[in-house]
């Protein structure tokens, strides 16, 4: 095993997709002018399992390959043990895991009193109960590494992720509940990190995952604070395991949280990765690219991947992204713009949409987004019994 990486990233869910204070509050505004209704809401189940990643074994960085995985089971599914359901695998941000969709749940009764409409299982209950939404498995998996996120990717250096997704994952859960095990009935979506790694694997694998909605996808590809310009890149290529702070920098250690991922060096300690952009000492230190690392960057960012797999886009049943016009990481709404200028320029079908939002201020609540139009997509377009 090699040396520690990364210090334990858990101010790194600034880019996460859990609620803020603002939205705890519209939440709790909203419960307590429905409680009556909330008394009456039919609960469903969440279940923590564990799924062992074969492709996660051994890896150098030391990734544990028993993953955590909270699992929402819809209010009928005790009660007609006949009956299998769609599934929505939903994937979280970098510095996030799992509790980022469900919050820091005990298994059982999917306790909607305690978070309103903050976790996913509670959205869940409430549209079910008004009739907006249907029933349906929700899966999320726990992806943080120990350098910050997976980025549903499989590397040398922190293990075969977009494997562990695709292949180990969506086995046990169909192996373990009663699920539709097709792919028109299966769904993947993701915020940030997440909203990246449901567009990745959604154009790759469609025969697994047919509908597929990102929000606020993360590191599509080269644009505003993802560029050359960015001095982070300078910080991260300088710093050690102790320097870094992201609590006081976000930018450094998710750069070598990507690189870890996209272009992983086992020959680079302390961090094991190559960054595409490095100062020059023979330029004042100005930073040049490194040529093979942007390219291998660029083989793994969706807008650039878009012609080769444009087959498989084609072939899925629906796909929409989104991104806030606000959103404080300016590489984002760049980038989102551009995947769907080049979706139409190959006569892709998808949903684009820019929404008046930063990263994540409009994503909880009875108005937010993933009970206003990410469930709501899912219900209209996963095949049901």
């Amino acid at each position: 095993m090699f040396s520690p990486l990364l210090r334990p990233l858990v101010l790194l869910s600034l880019l996460s997709c859990g609620p803020t204070a603002a939205a705890q509050s519209a939440g709790s505004t909203a419960a307590q002018s429905a409680r009556s209704t909330a008394t009456r809401l039919a609960r469903g189940t969440l279940a923590l399992d564990t799924v062992h990643g074969y492709s996660l074994e051994n890896t150098p960085s030391g990734e544990s390959p028993d993953r955590r995985v909270a699992v929402y089971l819809p209010p009928s599914y005790a009660a007609a043990p006949e009956r299998r359901f769609p599934v929505l695998y939903l994937l979280h941000g970098i510095g996030g895991t799992d509790r980022d969709w469900v919050g820091a749940q005990p298994a059982g009764a999917s306790r909607s009193a305690a978070q309103p409409w903050l976790t996913v299982q509670d959205v869940m209950d409430r549209g079910i109960a008004a009739g907006v939404l249907a029933e349906m498995i929700v899966v999320a998996p726990d992806q943080m590494t120990r350098g910050g996120g997976s980025f549903y990717t499989n590397s040398v250096l922190t293990g075969g992720w977009e494997d562990f997704t695709v292949v180990d994952l969506v086995a046990h859960v169909d192996a373990t509940y009663r699920t539709l095990a097709a792919g028109e009935s299966r769904g993947i979506a993701g915020h940030s990190m997440g909203g990246y790694g449901a567009l990745k694997l959604g154009m790759k694998h469609p025969q697994v995952f047919q509908v597929v909605y990102a929000m606020n996808a993360a590191v599509l590809g080269f644009a505003g604070d993802l560029t050359q310009e960015s001095r982070a890149y300078a910080v991260a290529a300088e710093a050690t395991p102790g320097s870094l702070n992201p609590g006081v920098d976000f930018w450094p250690p998710s750069l070598l949280c990507i690189a870890q991922a996209l272009s992983p060096n086992l020959e680079r300690p302390p961090f094991y990765a190559d960054l595409p952009f490095v100062p020059s000492a023979e330029h004042g230190g100005a930073l040049r690219p490194v040529e093979p690392v942007v390219a291998a960057w660029r083989a793994s960012m969706p807008l650039y991947m878009v012609a080769e797999h444009a087959d498989n886009l084609r072939s899925l049943r629906a796909l929409r992204f989104d991104s806030g016009v606000y959103d404080e990481f300016t590489h984002i709404v760049l980038t989102n713009r551009s995947l769907s200028t080049r979706l139409n320029e190959l006569a892709i079908p998808h949903v684009f949409e820019e929404y008046n939002g930063d990263h994540r201020n409009r994503l909880w609540g009875p108005e937010g987004r993933v009970y206003t139009e990410v469930l709501p997509f899912f219900s209209r377009l996963l095949a049901a019994e």
